[in-house]
C-alpha cells in the first residue's frame, strides 16, 4: 500500500469541492488511500450537505469577495480563509481505517495529532459538545466529537461522508483568524465585537500558537510535515498521486 499525495495549492471553493467529490467517486475497494492538501482562492464559505443555502447572506458574501459552496460532507458552515485544508479518501472497511466512521476519524486524528506535536504543540481530541452547541450554524463555534483542540480551543474541524465502498474526510487546520468573518455571512447570527470575541475565544490557529501567521513558505513546510505524519501513521510510503 502507498499513500497517494496531491498538493493542489489554491483553488476556488467550487473547484476544491468538485476535486474532493471526484476523488470519492473514483475510489474503488482496495485502492491506495489518497491525501489531498489544498487552500482556497478566493476565500469561500462552505456549508454542510444538509444545511440550506438560504441561511447565508449572499449579498454579504459577494460584497466581501468570497465564494459560497456546498460541501459533499455534513457539518456546519466554515469560512475557508486562513487555513490549510486536508482531504483523505480511503476504504470504508479494512485494516487501515477500520469499519466505522469513528474508526476512520481516530486513524486520521492520529496523523493530525502527530503533525501538530511535530510543530511543538500539545493537541487534544474533543469529547464532544452540548446539544444546543451542536445545533448552531458555525462549525468553529464549538468542538464536536473527534475534533482537535489546543488548550481547550478548536484548531481543526473535520467532516466525513461515507459511500458503499469509500469515504471522504476533509477538514480545516486554521492558520490565522480569517474564519471570524463568517459571522458577517450568516442570516440571523449576531456579528459584532462581542460575538467575534466569543468565537475567537473558542478557537485558536497556528499563527497564534506559533507566534506569527504562516507565510507561503511556512505553509509549504507545514504540508511537508503533514504528509510525513500521515505516511508514518498509515505505515506506508507517500508518493505523488500520478506516480
Amino acid at each position: 500500500m502507498r499513500l497517494r499525495v496531491i498538493r493542489d495549492g489554491a483553488r476556488s471553493g467550487a473547484g476544491n469541492m468538485e476535486a474532493d467529490a471526484r476523488l470519492l467517486e473514483a475510489h474503488a475497494p482496495g485502492d491506495d488511500p489518497v491525501l489531498r492538501l489544498y487552500r482556497w482562492s478566493p476565500p469561500a464559505v462552505s456549508y454542510g450537505f444538509h444545511q440550506r443555502p438560504e441561511d447565508f447572506d449572499a449579498e454579504a458574501v459577494k460584497r466581501l469577495g468570497y465564494g459560497l459552496v456546498r460541501r459533499p460532507t455534513g457539518g456546519r458552515a466554515i469560512l475557508h480563509a486562513d487555513e490549510l485544508t486536508y482531504a483523505v479518501v480511503g476504504d470504508v472497511r479494512g485494516a487501515l481505517f477500520g469499519d466505522s466512521l469513528h474508526d476512520a476519524y481516530a486513524v486520521i486524528n492520529d496523523a493530525l495529532m502527530l503533525f501538530l506535536r511535530r510543530l511543538g504543540l500539545a493537541p487534544d481530541v474533543s469529547a464532544g459538545e452540548s446539544l444546543s452547541a451542536a445545533r448552531g450554524a458555525v462549525c468553529f463555534a464549538s468542538a464536536g466529537r473527534h475534533e482537535i483542540t489546543v488548550g481547550g480551543r478548536k484548531l481543526v474541524g473535520s467532516a466525513q461522508r461515507r459511500l458503499a465502498d469509500g469515504f471522504l474526510q476533509h477538514g480545516s487546520i486554521l492558520t490565522g483568524p480569517g474564519h471570524l468573518d463568517l459571522l458577517a455571512c450568516l442570516k440571523g447570527e449576531e456579528d459584532g465585537p462581542d460575538a467575534r470575541a466569543r468565537l475567537r475565544a473558542a478557537t485558536t490557529d497556528l499563527g497564534e500558537l506559533l507566534g506569527g501567521t504562516p507565510t507561503g513558505a511556512d505553509l509549504e513546510r507545514c504540508e511537508d510535515t503533514l504528509v510525513e505524519a500521515f505516511a508514518e501513521t498509515f505505515r506506508c510510503d507517500a508518493v505523488p498521486a500520478g506516480a
